[in-house]
């Protein structure tokens, strides 16, 4: 190996050092330098499975595992659907960029035209330079499969059928970097990349061609469920269901009440608010009420008041009046009085229309009585 790379830097070397002679082919000689050829597969890589159709899950893995896939044949597989937890993602794996494999496969190869190479084939003339790289990964952890919705799942599906079912646990992408290289004579004039094996020659001037291939590792849905007893999971499921049902009930029985208490509550302070509102309304007209008749009783205070200074101006008045009437009054008694009698003889017998009286009688007692007299006593 490094006689040749010795070679190939002195041809190299040559053509950088004389532009001139660029494109001048030089004649070598190599020898068997040993280059690693048709080396074995690791296991890493070979354990994998890898199923034709499923490269168009390259870019979007995470789709592509947790599903259960059942394998009818040989070369023909149906995706039944993806079981992950919600809310729990598959881990997808940091970008990686491990070599798997690096050497140069002939037709003799067993993997010569295989999938895992992405069908890369080597004639019995050529041999293909191959280089494997996984380039990203995902994997569903234990936590992550929900083990009750597949068992339910897979409740009535067929035995036979259940055995050619598989659960999708991880998947990756691998890339696949080739360049095929062409057998020439060891003395004909070449140009490009060079390498000897088995004794002879062989030369490429292509540069690597990439393809990608889909691997996933498959769980058999039997060997899944083995540990879990789906009977017990499924009835544990539906007693969890119904304690849950149950405890909700509770829960909203237990809600329903506080609701009832809170709008009684609620009811009662607002006939609480209502009776205070109406009790403030009632003092207000009260209020209002009594404003109206202090006004009305000061209106009268005040008419009263007018009416009594009209009444005293009215007695001062009538005092005044009554005085100068009494001092007129007097004055006019003083003038009416008549003037003091003369010294006359006042007859006090009056004269009767009887002119004569012939005879005197002396009534008696009972002729007086029956006159209507008292009783006239006897001188």
């Amino acid at each position: 190996m490094k006689k040749v790379l010795f070679i190939l830097l002195a041809t190299l070397g040559s053509t950088f050092a004389s532009p001139a002679s660029a494109q001048r082919i030089v004649r070598v000689k190599l020898s068997d330098s040993g280059s690693t050829l048709n080396a074995h597969f690791p296991r890493d890589y070979t354990d994998r499975t890898f199923i034709k159709g499923l490269a168009m899950y390259r870019n979007k893995i995470e789709d592509l595992v947790g599903c259960l896939i059942l394998l009818e044949d040989k070369d023909k597989a149906s995706i039944i659907g993806q079981y992950v937890k919600s809310g729990e993602p598959p881990l997808r794996s940091a970008a990686l960029s491990d070599v798997l494999y690096n050497s140069k496969i002939s037709s003799a190869s067993a993997m010569n035209g295989s999938y895992m190479v992405a069908s890369v084939a080597a004639s019995t003339a050529s041999i293909v330079e191959i280089i494997l790289t996984d380039v990203s990964g995902v994997l569903v952890p234990e936590t992550s499969i929900p083990y009750l919705d597949i068992c339910r799942a897979a409740k009535s599906v067929d035995k036979e059928i259940k055995k050619k079912i598989y659960y999708i646990r991880s998947a990756k992408v691998t890339s696949v970097h080739s360049r095929a290289y062409q057998e020439v004579g060891s003395e004909a004039g070449i140009s490009g990349t060079v390498f000897s094996a088995g004794g002879k020659v062989y030369n490429s001037s292509d540069q690597f061609k990439t393809d990608y291939v889909v691997s996933v590792d498959l769980v058999s849905l039997n060997n899944l469920l083995m540990t879990k007893n789906c009977d017990n999971l499924i009835s544990n499921s539906e007693l969890a269901v119904r304690q849950q049902v149950q405890q909700e009930k509770v829960l909203v029985d237990r809600a329903e009440q506080e609701r009832r208490m809170r709008e009684s509550e609620l009811n009662a302070a607002r006939a609480e608010a209502n009776e205070l509102k109406n009790r403030v309304a009632e003092m207000q007209d009260i209020l209002r009420n009594q404003r109206v008749v202090a006004d009305e009783y000061r209106a009268q205070v005040n008419n009263l008041k007018e009416d009594l200074l009209t009444a005293q101006k009215k007695v001062s008045r009538l005092q005044t009046e009554s005085v100068e009437n009494q001092s007129r009054a007097m004055t006019a008694t003083a003038s009416a009085q008549p003037a003091a009698p003369e010294n006359k003889t006042i007859n006090l017998v009056q004269k009767s229309e009887v002119s004569v009286i012939s005879d005197v009688k002396t009534l008696s007692s009972d002729e007086v009585k029956q006159m209507g007299f008292k009783e006239v006593k006897p001188e």
